[in-house]
This record gives structure tokens, sequence and C-alpha cells, in this order.
């Protein structure tokens, strides 16, 4: 019962270490959004032009709204959504800046009448917004800027500008980088005229990627752009992924696994190197010392290998590693070493017997000669 009970706390270790490294592989940037806006009010346009500092660290994001009043003294309530934007949030209406209002209880009390059927605040600081029945959607209220003015007939032009964090993700063996801007506040739009976007990068041209498709362009270029009719995405995504050596792609191809493989085999030739020349100098020995230490050494180098494989790897690609490979050493020593060891040395173990065999009877042979003579 003793045995079993430290078994199973050993597992219980493990898994509560292997589990304090599974945290969320992504590191999270600026999450902004298209306007959230009441149905009383006709975009005609929404133009998003987003210019990409040459590190790809940080983005400027500058909306611009189209929008047509069809009467004089219109109020137009406007609700934008920003999450951890870098600085310099600013809302221009006809190039003239318009204060932003903090969301306060009588704002709430406007929200719930130009917004939705319901507009809810949660205790944990959340907004919840119905936009249709059975159709909501959280937002924590600190992200939400709000501003309202009367409008004069005819068409106007919201302008809105920031700085957007950059994203991160580093599950797989190269950082991918990259930028998130919501559109999916414009399917509650009274209308959906058009969209137009347009991606700046500075400094080199980077080999950037997008969830829009194709650009205009046909081509990554320093300024490449898109227009659409309709919502592409309900994420608008820029995606970089760092380009990489030869060598770094290759090892990665290989994995640590196989490059484990390959050490494995070198390890294997010289130890029956070393087995069969002990065993030539000591024919008539029960136990081979070659073969028992061979079979510690071996398997463990291996793993002490396996292990460091990984940042080997991470070394070859430089500074854009993602370097979350979780803790593989616990798994290696305590599961898998008692594995390999007994393969290990049943294999060399059998190797040593049958060589033996062979030595002996090769012996016999040369002595039934000599005795013939």
């Amino acid at each position: 019962m003793k045995s079993r009970f430290k078994i199973f706390a050993l597992l219980i270790i493990v898994a509560q270490l292997t589990l304090s490294n599974m945290a969320s592989p992504i590191r999270e940037g600026t999450l902004s959004g298209a306007a959230l806006t009441s149905e009383k009010i006709n975009i005609i346009s929404e133009d998003i032009y987003v210019k990409i500092d040459q590190n790809f660290s940080k983005a400027k994001y500058v909306v611009n709204y189209h929008i047509q009043v069809d009467s004089v003294g219109t109020q137009i309530p406007l609700l934008f959504y920003a999450q951890d934007y870098a600085d310099s949030f600013n809302v221009w209406l006809d190039d003239k800046p318009i204060k932003i209002a903090n969301i306060n209880s009588d704002i709430q009390d406007k929200l719930l009448q130009n917004f939705a059927k319901y507009f809810k605040k949660e205790d944990n600081g959340n907004v919840e917004i119905y936009w249709k029945q059975n159709l909501s959607e959280f937002y924590n209220i600190n992200d939400l800027k709000y501003f309202e003015t009367n409008l004069t007939k005819g068409i106007h032009t919201i302008t809105v500008s920031y700085y957007a964090h950059q994203w991160t993700d580093v599950s797989n063996w190269v950082t991918q980088y990259s930028f998130r801007y919501s559109l999916s506040p414009a399917k509650y739009w009274k209308s959906f005229g058009k969209l137009n976007i347009t991606i700046e990068q500075e400094g080199k041209v980077k080999n950037i990627s997008t969830n829009l498709g194709q650009p205009n362009e046909k081509e990554v270029k320093q300024i490449n752009t898109w227009t659409f009719n309709q919502l592409p995405n309900e994420v608008f995504e820029i995606n970089y992924t760092p380009e990489i050596s030869s060598l770094a792609k290759i090892l990665i191809a290989i994995e640590p696994f196989g490059l484990s493989l390959i050490v494995l085999l070198l390890l294997i030739l010289v130890h029956v190197y070393f087995t069969l020349s002990y065993r030539r100098k000591h024919v008539h020995k029960k136990l081979s010392a070659v073969v028992i230490l061979g079979s510690f050494i071996v398997p463990i180098l291996t793993i002490i290998f396996y292990l460091n494989a990984y940042g080997i790897i991470d070394d070859v690609i430089g500074e854009s590693a993602g370097k979350h490979h979780g803790y593989f050493f616990i798994f290696a020593f305590i599961f898998f070493f008692p594995t390999l060891f007994i393969l290990y040395f049943c294999s060399f173990w059998i190797l040593d017997k049958l060589y033996k065999r062979k030595l002996l009877k090769a012996m016999q042979a040369t002595n039934n000669i000599n005795k013939k003579e």
C-alpha cells in the first residue's frame, strides 16, 4: 500500500508540474474592433489603414467611418472596443477632435436605449450586450470608448486612431507575431456598404500573411490593399513568422526524437565495438562488464541529448524561437529510461551471449584440429 501511495503521489506531482507549463502559448496584444453603433445609423463604408513598424512590434491603426445622416440634429452614439491598446486613442468627427466619455451609469442607460434590447453590467466589471435575441457578447467596461454628438444632414466622416501591441504565439518552433482587429460588430450595422483595408510596412518588406485572401496587388508589397462588399472574416489578422536558416529548418524537420535516434545509433555502434572487443579478451567470463555499464550509459546519454536537443534547435533558430516545450525531462527519466534500459540491456545481453557462443565454438574447433595433429 505504501508503494502504491508513493507512485500515486509521484504521478500527481508530475501532473501538476506538467500543467504548470501548460499556460497559454498566446501572449495577448491589442484587440480592437469596428464601432458598435445603433441600427439607426447608416454606415456607407469603413476604411482601415494599418501601418506596421519595422520590428513588427507595434502598429498604428487609422479607421475612417463614412456615415449617412438623413435628418438634421440626428444624434449618433458610437461605442469603440479597444483592449490593451498601446497609446493615443483619439476620435475625430469631420477632422475635429471628439471628447471620449467615461462610461458611467448615465451612459449605461443611454447604451440600453441606443445599442440593444438588453445591456447589462456584470459583477466582474464586464458588460453584456444583447445584439439580437439569444445573441450577446461580453466586453470589459474599461475597454469600451464612447462618444455622441448631434450631426447635420448629409455625409460625415468619423476617424479613430490608436497604436496597437502585437500578439505573440510561441506554440510552434518559430514564434508567430500578429495584429488583430474585430470586424464582427459590423454585422449589427443598419447597412454595410464597403470595406477598404490598407496595410503599410515600415522598413524592409516582410513576408506577412492575412486571413483576407490575396491582396489587390497579387503579392506582398510595401503597401497592400483589399476591397470587400461584405465581411471577409469576423476577425482580421495580420501574421508574420520570421525567416530562419536552412539548418534550422532541417533540424526542425528531423525533430529532437529523430536527432536522438541518430545519436543512439552512433552510440550503439561504439558500444557494439567495445562489447565484442571485451568478449574476445574475456571469452570465459559469465557476465560482460561492458554490456552492463553500456546499458546504463547509452540510454542516459541518449535521453540527455534528447532533452538538450530542444535547446540546440532553439539556439540554431535564434531569437525567434518559441521555446514552449514543457517538462519533457520528467517523463523521459521516470517513464522512458526504465523501458529503454530493459530493452537495451536484453538486446546486448543476447548479442554478447551469441558472440560468446560463437567464440567458444571457434575455440573448440581449433582445439579439435590441434588434437588431431
